[in-house]
């Protein structure tokens, strides 16, 4: 009779700590959610949401990444209504948001940098996300074949769909956010 009592009293303890621990579990998860839309090029939109936890992190649920390509930084690129163009990490946290957009897509990374673009200005950030040239430039072109631009004092004109950079004074950057005089691309 005593193990009996002894046996009682531990599973109502087992359940009360898991019945707690689910319950900090689900307040754990509670975040602000707001709607938005992932886009993929074989399925154009999708409902999906961007969550973020209760210090401020977002994340994409991996149940709306649909075929996320990681580049060699181990980031994909995804386009959510809420937060524009974003570079996820493999577990969903965003990583890089405002990333510039170039060839219908968020823009790729160059010699270690990716354009970002907030209120029509322009910086880089590295793949931690770190912003190492500040978003403080008219134009920012990032080319594989040149590295990272920015100009000071271009204005941008529009022909079509397409945006040129023109006038101004342009400079080239490193990883490290070093500028160093250029000639325009």
């Amino acid at each position: 009779m005593m193990l009996a009592g002894r046996f009682a009293f531990l599973r109502t303890t087992v359940s009360l700590l898991v019945c707690l621990a689910l319950g900090g579990l689900a307040s754990a998860q509670t975040s602000k959610q707001a709607s938005c839309i992932v886009e993929d090029i074989d399925t154009p939109s999708m409902p999906a949401c961007v969550i973020q936890s209760r210090n401020g992190v977002l994340f994409i649920p991996k149940k709306y990444w649909m075929h996320p390509a990681f580049n060699r930084y181990g980031l994909s690129a995804f386009t959510t209504e809420s937060f524009g163009r974003v570079y996820i990490n493999r577990s969903g946290r965003i990583v890089i948001r405002d990333v510039g957009f170039m060839d219908n897509g968020p823009d790729e990374f160059h010699h270690g940098l990716v354009r970002i673009n907030r209120d029509e200005m322009w910086g880089y950030a590295d793949s931690s996300g770190r912003i190492v040239v500040p978003v403080k430039y008219s134009c920012a072109m990032n080319l594989e074949e040149i590295g990272p631009l920015v100009c000071v004092g271009c204005r941008i004109a529009q022909a079509g769909e397409y945006h040129s950079c023109l006038d101004g004074h342009w400079f080239q950057t490193d990883i490290h956010g070093h500028l160093t005089a250029s000639h325009a691309p």
